[in-house]
């Protein structure tokens, strides 16, 4: 089987998981097709389950903000703002997803990474308002 394919089919399956949609998938394909590296990326984690991390955009990597997402997620329950549970194939998709935006706009995201965080500790800002 065709290894691009292969691929396409292995994030089909974690959209399919997540209740993500044919446009989703494809514009997360656009995005790798912008981005080589990200989609050497993607194609490390599908073969090995694992994070390769080589592709950095201002330090940042893939599992940066996957560890972001899970820190706001964290932080939403601390908050009594969400009454879901966490579901890995929409963390791993939307961390590639993501990816794509902090290369675009590396700035704009570094401000969230450091901003929006868990609520863990006294002085630590929520990541939602109020």
């Amino acid at each position: 089987m065709n290894k691009d394919k292969e691929l396409y089919d292995y994030a089909a399956s974690l959209c399919m998981e997540c209740g993500k949609d044919k446009a989703f998938l494809d514009e997360l394909f656009r995005r790798f097709t912008e981005l080589p590296e990200l989609y050497e990326e993607f194609r490390y984690f599908c073969e090995k389950d694992d994070f390769l991390c080589k592709y950095s955009v201002s330090g940042m990597t893939v599992t940066d903000i996957l560890v972001w997402q899970i820190d706001r997620f964290k932080a939403a329950l601390d908050e009594g703002k969400f009454g879901l549970k966490y579901d890995r194939s929409e963390m791993i998709l939307m961390a590639f997803y993501t990816m794509y935006d902090v290369a675009r706009d590396p700035l704009r995201y570094l401000a969230h990474f450091r901003e929006e965080t868990g609520t863990d500790y006294v002085g630590k800002t929520a990541c939602f308002p109020g």
